[in-house]
This record gives structure tokens, C-alpha cells and sequence, in this order.
């Protein structure tokens, strides 16, 4: 009887101690951050950027799970980058859009701080026109055309915020 009530109270006590296990969830959404690696030797390419004129406002709710820490250290927060970052890319998905030009995030947090808002403004724009690079075109690259200007511009760089900052001067 002794055994069955052992045997009984081994599996109750590993229940709970399953049952404690935290599990997490995480979605990505960046595909600028995979490696193409090819060794073939391809010619520059350069596209045009065809902005739309009208700027837009996206929004999405987060739980707010930020610490002292991430709010002291607002710009370097992972947490906050992940929101900022999320909440552009799926912006972008929104609008059809490559990339969102000249974007500018608030961030509030709800009246009983349970929940953080990032809001998104900017103006939607993709690629177009891909064609091979010619002699004018790096030319332009190099800064060598005063008339032209060539602002460097992917994927990663609208994330960042020190071009963002550099470029809205």
C-alpha cells in the first residue's frame, strides 16, 4: 500500500513540476536578415524608388512588458527595437510597400499601463525599374554629379535610427 501511495504522489509531483515549464512564442517576420551568399559575379543593378505622396499612419497594441531598464534606456531597449521594428514591417505588408520612407514612431502607453501603442507614420514606397548600372549611374554613386544626390537606402538602414535622424535634418 505504501508503494502505490509513493508511486501515486512520484507522478503528482512530476505533473506539477511539468506543468511549470514556461513556453515561449516568437514571430519574425525579417527577411532582409538572410545571407544570399552565390559566387557568381553579377553587375551593379539600381532601381528607382517610387514613393507614394501621401503619408500614412499605422498602429499596433503591444502587452507592456517593459522594465525600468528598457525605459531608461528607451533607444537601446531590444524590447522597444522589436516593436518599432514590427510594427514597420507590418506597415510595409499593409501598403505594399518595400520599404517606408522618412518613418517616425511614438511609442505611448495605455492610461492603466497595461498596454504600449507604437504608431508609425511615413510614406510607402517600392522598387522599380531594376536595370543594370551604367557608366552615369556610378558616376552619380561615386558623388561625382554636385547635381545629384544618392541617399544609401535598404531594408536594415529604414530600422535604424541614426540614419533616420541623419537623413530628417
Amino acid at each position: 500500500m505504501k508503494k502505490n501511495i509513493l508511486i501515486i504522489a512520484s507522478v503528482v509531483a512530476a505533473f506539477f513540476v511539468s506543468s511549470c515549464t514556461q513556453t515561449y512564442n516568437l514571430t519574425e517576420d525579417n527577411t532582409h536578415l538572410l545571407n544570399v551568399a552565390s559566387s557568381a559575379y553579377t553587375l551593379p543593378t539600381v532601381a528607382e524608388l517610387q514613393v507614394t505622396p501621401t503619408k500614412i499612419s499605422f498602429q499596433m497594441t503591444y502587452n507592456n512588458n517593459l522594465s525600468l531598464k528598457d525605459i531608461s534606456a528607451f533607444s537601446e531597449s531590444p524590447k522597444v527595437q522589436y516593436m518599432v521594428k514590427l510594427t514597420l514591417n507590418k506597415a510595409a505588408a499593409k501598403y505594399d510597400a518595400d520599404i517606408i520612407v522618412a518613418p517616425n514612431y511614438s511609442i505611448a502607453t495605455s492610461e492603466d499601463y497595461r498596454k504600449v501603442t507604437v504608431t508609425i507614420t511615413g510614406y510607402p514606397a517600392t522598387y522599380t525599374n531594376f536595370r543594370t548600372a551604367t557608366a552615369a549611374d556610378m558616376e552619380i554613386i561615386k558623388g561625382g554629379n554636385s547635381g545629384s544626390e544618392v541617399v544609401p537606402c535598404s531594408a536594415s538602414s529604414i530600422n535604424d535610427r541614426s540614419w533616420n535622424e541623419f537623413y530628417a535634418r
